[in-house]
């Protein structure tokens, strides 16, 4: 199947400028870092606005004349508008942009707008100043939000300072996940009220069963095995009621058996697997 080329990014920024109607004073780009997000996932974009004005542009709104602000539209595929969950604040505030200055503006969108559901949205950008005559707006970024299939599920009290009180249940589910490109495994920590982690964990295969268990720290372990030898570890532990990555390492098999997590000793390890090297066993891509 062929590919459209792809453009390099000083190219597509020209590419843009040349397709702004020439009283366009602020050129806007939104990116969004997946195409597919499982649900709850943080949906994170990146809005990068290039000041064409050919003058400095202040953005604060305790300044006369330097009133700039940064909104979003986000419409479902059937046109519906989504619903402002928690206000998001101004995002522009104490931006300053020198002419021919570009900034780069993050948003963490769900946090902010209903996206739960699952859906296609489309997001814009908006950004008005005092100083310009019309408001600007973003192209489209399409996203899509989608569930995953629960395979294991496990429930675990979080830890408490305090002798009596309730102790809170949190719910942990190991999840397939329908990617664009592939179907993955992800891990979803929730009770009735919240969300309060996702994490992509690596590539699903119908290979060994994955292993999800608990030890008696309420540290989370996960064992999956991603590639025909490979096996990735995980290591989850809870601060506060936020779920933070403690250890990741990759395993392949020390004596022809697969590498599996056992109690046997008193508290879980890995037995019949041995660390991956990586770079021969395993590539795995530096983080940007």
């Amino acid at each position: 199947m062929s590919h459209p080329p792809r453009i390099p990014r000083l190219a597509a920024l020209a590419l843009l400028l040349l397709a702004l109607p020439l009283s366009a004073q602020i050129a806007l780009e939104l990116q969004a870092s997946q195409q597919r997000y499982l649900r709850y996932e943080p949906i994170r974009l990146t809005l990068i606005v290039h000041n064409l004005s050919g003058n400095t542009l202040e953005f604060d709104t305790n300044k006369p004349g330097s009133g700039g602000r940064i909104a979003f539209k986000v419409d479902t595929a059937s046109g519906r508008t989504s619903r402002l969950l928690n206000s998001l604040g101004n995002p522009a505030q104490g931006l300053l942009l020198a002419p021919s200055e570009s900034r780069k503006v993050e948003v963490l969108l769900n946090q902010y707008y209903d996206m739960q559901r699952e859906d296609g949205y489309t997001v814009q950008a908006l950004l008005d100043h005092d100083r310009l005559p019309r408001r600007h707006i973003s192209g489209p970024v399409r996203v899509e939000v989608q569930d995953g299939l629960p395979i294991l599920q496990k429930s675990v009290g979080l830890p408490t300072e305090r002798a009596t009180g309730l102790i809170k249940t949190i719910q942990l589910s190991l999840l397939r996940f329908a990617d664009v490109d592939e179907d993955i495994y992800a891990l979803r920590a929730e009770d009735d009220e919240n969300v309060y982690a996702v994490h992509r964990l690596g590539s699903f295969i119908d290979g060994e069963a994955p292993q999800l268990e608990l030890d008696g720290d309420s540290l989370v372990h996960v064992l999956l095995q991603i590639r025909p030898r490979l096996y990735v570890y995980y290591i989850f532990g809870f601060e506060g009621r936020n779920l933070i990555l403690r250890q990741k390492r990759f395993y392949v098999s020390a004596d022809g058996m697969a590498p599996s997590l056992n109690r046997e000793t008193g508290y879980l390890r890995v037995v019949h697997g041995q660390i991956a090297r990586e770079g021969i066993d395993y590539y795995e891509p530096k983080e940007k």
